[in-house]
């Protein structure tokens, strides 16, 4: 292998490319065989075998299904650069008309992450052959459960930023909303911290011709959704961005009996801690007191999931210069605060780090399809661009000419 200076970050868009192939593969292979959260055998398997190959310390079993990988370089001691990768799939029927199209009924990746793991795969082989130059270990974290099962907050917990401790950690979300090819970074809160809200309705059921005699939970449960609607609108400052939206109602089995309950479930998103407690307050107040009005009983439940992701304001520093010289600054945008959730907000509470958002859309491919939709898709021909981030980054972190942060 022949490197240029050490400025010249071009040699390390051409090792990517070189294995574009490779990396297309192991996504159309992981895409065809999803897996749920806490249930990624075959691909932590595929993992495993490819870092074991590659000459990586690996550790299998963290968090259930979780794999990390460990390489040391050659030129000894030093820091550790972390990069990530989460694994799971969602419970969705796919409908994409592709031969790589998923053969489990129900289940799809629906969100990128088996791109995830390929690009960081074909990362894994290009610094297996460069660990020579490196002063310090690169360590790769293979995640289970990013989809709602805090698979992130158990990888900490159990130990996965220690031993060598993580001085820095950086992770890639493919983007659909975002033109292939460009890349999306934010310093601050870049996703949105996450819950989940419920609430058991209980009134006094009857027949629908003598509803004087009941305590009907729809009407309540009705106004109890208006009422959830006023909370972003009215109670909220419209500067800090702000979600409560409701995705079950459930009532009724029979169109002339009034039930005994009523059930209904949503979720709620913030970036700021003060937002959240807020709304928080409110969902707890508009329930009971609209049943207490009624004279129902309810059971409510409010449960925060995930904390908000915020970048590191050095490694998104490290992260920009590094790309500009990889592909030019030109191809890197302000990302915008999303109000998706991600479980890698764990890690970033721990060390500084960063996610970086990599552009997948392109309308004549298809690929602009939105995150969850049985229809989404990721544009391949982006997706050495996203191996090629991740060798940069940790080939700069750990090369002598880097400063020391």
């Amino acid at each position: 292998m022949v490197f240029a200076l050490a400025q010249d970050l071009s040699w390390i868009l051409g090792e990517a490319k070189s294995i574009e192939d490779e990396i297309i593969e192991w996504r159309r292979r992981i895409h065809m065989y999803p897996e749920l959260g806490y249930q990624e055998r075959k691909t932590a398997k595929l993992v495993e075998e490819k870092l074991r190959e590659w000459g990586y310390e690996v550790e299998t079993g963290i968090a259930e299904t979780g794999v990390v990988g460990v390489l040391k370089g050659g030129r000894g001691g030093g820091r550790t650069i972390a990069l990530r990768a989460d694994m799971d799939a969602l419970p969705i029927q796919e409908l994409n008309d592709v031969p790589y199209r998923s053969r489990v009924k129900g289940v799809m990746h629906a969100c990128g992450h088996d791109a995830h793991v390929a690009m960081l795969l074909g990362a894994a082989k290009i610094l297996a052959k460069i660990k020579d130059r490196l002063n310090g270990y690169v360590k790769l974290i293979f995640q289970p459960a990013e989809e709602g099962g805090n698979g992130g907050k158990r990888m900490v917990e159990e130990g996965v930023l220690d031993d060598p401790p993580v001085d820095i950690i950086y992770a890639i979300h493919v983007w659909s909303s975002l033109p292939s090819g460009k890349v999306g970074l934010r310093a601050g809160p870049l996703l949105a911290a996450t819950g989940v809200f419920e609430a058991y309705i209980k009134g006094k059921g009857g027949h629908g011709a003598y509803p004087h005699m009941t305590i009907d939970p729809i009407p309540i449960l009705a106004q109890v959704i208006q009422g959830l609607q006023t909370i972003v609108s009215r109670n909220i400052d419209p500067t800090n961005p702000a979600v409560v939206s409701i995705g079950v109602v459930r009532a009724g089995t029979a169109f002339n009996v009034i039930p005994e309950e009523a059930y209904i479930a949503g979720t709620y998103r913030y970036l700021e801690p003060s937002v959240g407690e807020t709304i928080k307050t409110r969902i707890r107040e508009i329930i009971a007191n609209t049943c207490k009005a009624y004279k129902a009983e309810c059971k409510i439940k409010v449960e925060d999931k995930t904390p908000p992701t915020i970048n590191n304001e050095k490694a998104v520093e490290l992260a920009k210069n590094t790309i500009a010289q990889l592909i030019g600054e030109e191809n890197i945008v302000e990302a915008k605060p999303s109000m998706g959730g991600e479980d890698f907000a764990y890690y970033l509470q721990k060390v500084p780090g960063a996610m970086i958002i990599l552009g997948t859309g392109n309308p004549s491919k298809g690929t602009d399809k939105p995150h969850h939709s049985p229809y989404f898709n990721v544009d391949e021909e982006v997706l050495y661009i996203g191996t090629a981030i991740h060798v940069a980054l940790a080939y700069k972190y750990l090369t002598p000419q880097h400063p020391t942060q």
